[in-house]
């Protein structure tokens, strides 16, 4: 992501980052500060210091806490007849119950493409987002603590990520940082919410900085 971002000379960007792609955003504002000139995290995947610390114990004694979400991402479905099916697939899954027809139509086509077979199939191998999961990192508090530019946080009031401890714990290691929880929305909350989330961004970057 730096390293994009230096090849394209940008500088004094604004980063915007949901769920992982929010610790990475942060990671990357950490590392190069003066590529970014404010900060964007959307529900980020930050969970509580306390239950990282539980992660960590489990994984040092051989039981590692995130193996369900590994084995929930492989059984992944990867392949429909056609584009509608896969539609209907994904309309049909509980966890996208509350996206309007129009954002899950438009999250059908960014993920799925033509397969060699004549077929509809997700554009990037379940593979890839077991091994997000498996790596998954535990050491971002310290930079939250370290992050300096002007930073918006959202949070999903229903998030099970980012809860309300972890709203805390960023209140506390950062109280620069503003905060805002999105009311009835889960760790989707850019789908969910999207003119919610929209609007405070927007009110974000045109305040003072």
């Amino acid at each position: 992501m730096v390293e994009g971002l230096k090849e394209m000379r940008a500088h004094q960007v604004v980063g915007i980052g949901h769920s992982l792609g929010g610790v990475l955003t942060l990671y990357a504002a950490v590392k190069e500060p003066d590529l970014f000139k404010q900060i964007v995290l959307i529900d980020p995947t930050m969970l509580a210091p306390g239950l990282l610390r539980k992660i960590r114990f489990m994984k040092f004694f051989g039981f590692e806490a995130r193996n369900f979400l590994v084995k929930g991402a492989l059984r992944r479905k990867r392949e429909w007849e056609t584009y509608r099916e896969a539609y209907e697939y994904f309309r049909g899954r509980q966890l996208l119950k509350t996206w309007s027809d129009e954002m899950v139509e438009s999250y059908t086509k960014s993920i799925t493409a033509p397969s060699p077979q004549g077929k509809v199939s997700l554009s990037y191998p379940p593979e890839w987002e077991a091994q997000i999961y498996r790596t998954i990192p535990t050491d971002l508090w310290k930079f939250a603590r370290r992050l300096e530019q002007p930073s918006l946080v959202i949070r999903g009031e229903k998030s099970n990520t980012f809860l309300e401890d972890g709203e805390k714990e960023f209140r506390k290691v950062n109280p620069k940082a503003n905060l805002a929880v999105v009311a009835g929305a889960g760790h989707l909350v850019p789908q969910e919410k999207p003119e919610e989330v929209g609007a405070l961004i927007l009110n974000f970057l045109q305040g003072p900085s």
